[in-house]
């Protein structure tokens, strides 16, 4: 029970322990590789105390398939390494599918796209298995016709479908909302780089983190 005690405690400290500015930076590489066959990969550090202590790190990789209208189906596993303070640590294993998909998409290349993202959470010495559902919501804005600089716009909401005992709690759990821009580097590299609020629902604790988030987005095909 002790170690139960202490997981959970862990997992509810992560991502509401940090009260300060943080950092997550991703790397993803991400399209189709043979076809209809598509390919994510992803490598994201964060870093908590003002930046400056790496409080968790994520590995995400999976394969899918593109069906007509560019909707993209995606199967994978994903490890997150926690480490909200100094001595507490644990390290959680998922496996995930999604469903990626342009809602609104013009010529002029502004476009709405969402992602609903199903999670299956099991953390190390806990039993219990925890679901989550993840909506997003992306809005790119290119100022001067499709593939150009401009601003960039996500909401994301995490719903709960069950509570466990290392610490995850049904209903609704957090928002990620982000404000930034999106700078073609190349014709098939995108740096997006901004601000991103997240309201974690951690009842007693201070439940918003100011995060700065940049990530490289390398797109194939």
């Amino acid at each position: 029970m002790t170690r139960l005690a202490s997981l959970a405690i862990t997992l509810l400290a992560m991502p509401a322990a940090a009260q300060d500015v943080q950092s997550w930076n991703t790397l993803l590489l991400q399209g189709p590789v043979d076809g209809k066959l598509l390919l994510w990969a992803e490598l994201q550090p964060r870093f908590t105390s003002d930046a400056s202590r790496l409080g968790q790190f994520v590995a995400r990789g999976a394969v899918g398939v593109r069906l007509k209208h560019d909707i993209d189906l995606h199967a994978g596993y994903h490890f997150q390494h926690n480490n909200p303070a100094p001595g507490i640590s644990s390290d959680e294993h998922r496996l995930w599918q999604q469903i990626m998909a342009p809602v609104v998409r013009n010529s002029n290349g502004h476009a709405l796209i969402t992602r609903w993202r199903l999670e299956e959470r099991m953390v190390e010495n806990a039993q219990d298995l925890g679901w989550r559902l993840r909506m997003m919501w992306r809005l790119q804005l290119p100022l001067n016709g499709k593939g150009t600089a401009g601003p960039l716009l996500i909401s994301e909401s995490f719903l709960a479908f069950n509570s466990t005992d290392w610490g995850a709690r049904r209903g609704f759990d957090q928002q990620r909302s982000f404000v930034g821009w999106l700078q073609p580097l190349s014709p098939h590299l995108n740096l997006e780089a901004g601000y991103m609020h997240q309201y974690a629902n951690r009842p007693g604790r201070n439940p918003g983190n100011h995060v700065i988030s940049i990530t490289l987005n390398r797109r194939l095909g």
